[in-house]
């Protein structure tokens, strides 16, 4: 028995010519791969097909020797080879558009995780290590002397391998800090 078909078909559009002399109009007709459909909609049933479809799957044409049927649905083609009926197609479609939306959050998620385990976790700095440091610097900065503003600063940065050690840590006023930056001392 051979495999059933129910997918997206984004090689189908509707195209039109344009008939009349002195008074044009449009004939819109579907096409799909070597597939034409032989009935053709004035400018009016086109608008009125386009409207509808985007409440509930129309058939726009089938094709009696592969058995494959088309339909349009919110501006999306699909084709289909068992005989559904509008409803059946509606129900496909909706758990297409639910599978995907599944797939989408998966992949956000993982995303998030992958970036959110690449970003370093900051270790707060010991409070006996905090206290080490304060007593051997003498609660000043060990740049100018300041006792305004005093922050714990790593002599080798945490980015570029520096621990929270107190060889590694020292006193220094906000100024002194800022001016250091993510440069080695």
């Amino acid at each position: 028995m051979g495999h059933s078909v129910f997918r997206k078909d984004s090689k189908c559009k509707f195209l039109y010519r344009e008939v009349g002399f002195l008074f044009k109009r449009r004939l819109w007709r579907f096409y799909t791969g070597n597939l034409q459909s032989q009935d053709e909609m004035d400018e009016d049933k086109y608008k009125e097909f386009l409207a509808n479809q985007q409440k509930t799957p129309m058939r726009v044409v089938s094709d009696s020797s592969s058995k494959k049927c088309w339909w349009m649905f919110r501006g999306e083609f699909y084709v289909e080879d068992e005989g559904y009926s509008m409803i059946e197609v509606a129900a496909l479609i909706m758990d297409m558009m639910q599978k995907k939306e599944k797939k989408i959050h998966r992949i956000i998620a993982r995303a998030k995780q992958i970036e959110s385990d690449s970003l370093p976790v900051r270790q707060p700095i010991p409070d006996d290590v905090k206290i080490l440091v304060w007593q051997r610097d003498g609660g000043r900065c060990v740049e100018c002397g300041s006792q305004q503003n005093l922050e714990y600063d790593h002599i080798i940065p945490l980015s570029k391998g520096g621990s929270n050690t107190a060889r590694n840590l020292q006193l220094l006023c906000e100024g002194c800090n800022r001016s250091k930056g993510a440069n080695l001392s």
